[in-house]
């Protein structure tokens, strides 16, 4: 039996390679959820999942000034 939160690859061996995406699971309150849902059946996402990686996306490009300061400063320690 593999041991929790071990990721399996094909025929229940570790993978050879990173995956390309991750399960992430949060709590989203309900009007938020039935206006992401909304934006899915008007066709302007194919689904949650690339509505929510596309407003990830905008918001850390939004902030990437801030990380990369905060890196900056980690990196003079």
């Amino acid at each position: 039996m593999p041991k929790r939160g071990v990721r399996r690859g094909e025929g229940g061996k570790p993978p050879t390679e990173e995956p390309r995406t991750y399960i992430v699971s949060f709590h989203i309150p309900k009007a938020l959820l039935d206006a992401l849902d909304r934006l899915v059946e008007m066709g302007v996402f194919n689904n949650r999942s690339e509505a929510i990686r596309t407003a990830l996306f905008n918001l850390l490009r939004e902030h990437r000034e801030v990380l990369e300061r905060r890196q900056m400063m980690l990196g003079y320690r």
